[in-house]
């Protein structure tokens, strides 16, 4: 495995709104290491989220390249692409996203049932990992049983069912309260410190910019600045 986990260079990414070209990013250059915790930080339309979705490979980049662990993303095919989201990269989305008629445990299964992991095997590191994020005691409760505190943990623990080499997240604070935020960061630089967890992380959060070990800053799809903390 290659040390570094994520190299994007000279990414553009453009959107067209009617007769216009809207460039969402523009020349982006990034690098993160493996046991790397990365703050996207800038104003909302800087193109924090496109940046995620390309590293994701839920989309192609208009221009440039993206490396996962070495490998490069234009290479594949959409199989393949498939492929490397369910094995390398676990994704944490604002609005949780889980299942509402499955469990927290069946929730934090699926990625691992897609990879053909076998019942038992699955189910037992969904209850482990559920009791790494604190809620080993919800592993039968639905979402709607759940506070949004809990349902982020819940898809904190389903991002990491197939070990990825990066886990990528959007806003993991932005539809929580001050208090229940700071338990989610309290999380997330816990296994990025004990268990060497890849994180970067989308934000407008400045609590999560210091817990992270680097700071990138976006304005206008291009980034500011990005150096690590002394």
């Amino acid at each position: 495995m290659s040390e570094i986990a994520v190299q994007a260079e000279n990414l553009h990414k453009s959107y067209v709104l009617g007769a216009t070209a809207v460039g969402a990013l523009r020349g982006v250059n990034l690098t993160v290491r493996h046991g790397e915790f990365v703050a996207l930080m800038g104003p909302s339309g800087c193109g924090k989220t496109t940046l995620l979705n390309l590293v994701a490979a839920i989309d192609l980049p208009s221009r440039g390249t993206i490396q996962i662990d070495g490998v490069d993303l234009s290479r594949l095919s959409e199989d393949q692409l498939a492929d490397l989201r369910r094995d390398r990269i676990g994704m944490v989305f604002q609005f949780y996203n889980l299942i509402p008629t499955l469990t927290a445990c069946e929730n934090v299964e699926i990625p691992m049932q897609f990879k053909g992991v076998g019942r038992g095997e699955r189910r037992g590191r969904a209850l482990a990992l559920l009791e790494r994020v604190g809620l080993k005691d919800r592993a039968g409760h639905k979402p709607s049983e759940l506070s949004g505190g809990e349902q982020q943990r819940v898809s904190i623990a389903r991002a990491l069912a197939n070990q990825p080499a990066l886990v990528l997240l959007d806003e993991p604070t932005g539809d929580l309260d001050s208090a229940t935020g700071k338990e989610i960061i309290a999380l997330l630089s816990d296994l990025n410190e004990r268990e060497k967890v890849t994180l970067l992380i989308a934000t407008h959060d400045a609590s999560i910019a210091e817990k992270s070990t680097r700071t990138v800053r976006l304005r206008d799809g291009q980034i500011e600045s990005g150096t690590p903390k002394s």
